[in-house]
């Protein structure tokens, strides 16, 4: 199925779900706004996340040094103009950890703004040392806008996927698990439009997913 054709299916079940809690049951979607509100959430609070890149230092200063290990920046230029040439600067890059303990020399997520290296979008890394050696064993052509505690010490994290379907822009916001050697996808949780769209309906999850999922990878937004 064509994301077109997947859209305005996703456009018309978003819009009649709003319709019919608008009208006939609107009393009762209120109550059950009520009662959630009320009740424990049933998963860990979501942290939400926003990077600007406006910080002149690193928070740690063995950071520059990981950009320098990768490669990813060169350390001879403190321009903050020449995306081309990044300098190793928070200006560009912004660092997370990857669990609570893990110190970032031994594995960390890494945030790169949009043009750096002529790359037009934001990309998010993770890394991992294995042998002694820093190995990215994910790679997303998206912003990471939240993460969420789990079981286990590796937050969910939700990435926000940036798509051109027919000349409109399209957002996907997705949680990825960890699996115990990298992030895979978990679900589509928000499928947004110019004017349309909004959260997935836990019904629709699953369908939804398959094909997000299929249009993330086709369209290159893994590496």
């Amino acid at each position: 199925m064509s994301l077109k054709i997947m859209s305005h299916r996703y456009r018309q079940l978003f819009f009649f779900a709003f319709a019919v809690c608008a009208g006939t049951f609107l009393y009762s979607c209120s109550e059950e706004e009520e009662k959630k509100k009320d009740k424990p959430e049933a998963v860990s609070e979501m942290l939400a996340i926003e990077t600007l890149f406006d910080q002149d230092h690193f928070e740690d200063a063995s950071l520059e040094g990981l950009l320098k290990e990768l490669n990813l920046c060169n350390d001879t230029t403190k321009s903050i103009e020449d995306y081309m040439n990044p300098a190793c600067s928070p200006r560009f890059f912004r660092f997370f950890k990857l669990t609570e303990k893990t110190p970032y020399q031994n594995g960390f997520i890494l945030q790169v703004k949009s043009k750096v290296s002529g790359f037009p979008l934001r990309r998010l890394l993770i890394f991992v040392r294995e042998n002694g050696q820093l190995v990215k064993v994910n790679g997303f052509v998206a912003n990471l806008i939240g993460r969420r505690k789990t079981d286990s010490a590796y937050d969910d994290l939700l990435l926000r996927f940036n798509d051109n379907v027919d000349g409109e822009i399209t957002f996907y916001n997705c949680f990825y698990r960890w699996n115990g050697a990298k992030y895979e996808f978990l679900s589509v949780e928000v499928i947004e439009g110019a004017n349309w769209g909004g959260a997935v309906k836990s019904e629709l999850k699953d369908s939804m997913g398959i094909e997000i999922q299929k249009e993330i990878t086709d369209n290159g937004m893994l590496f």
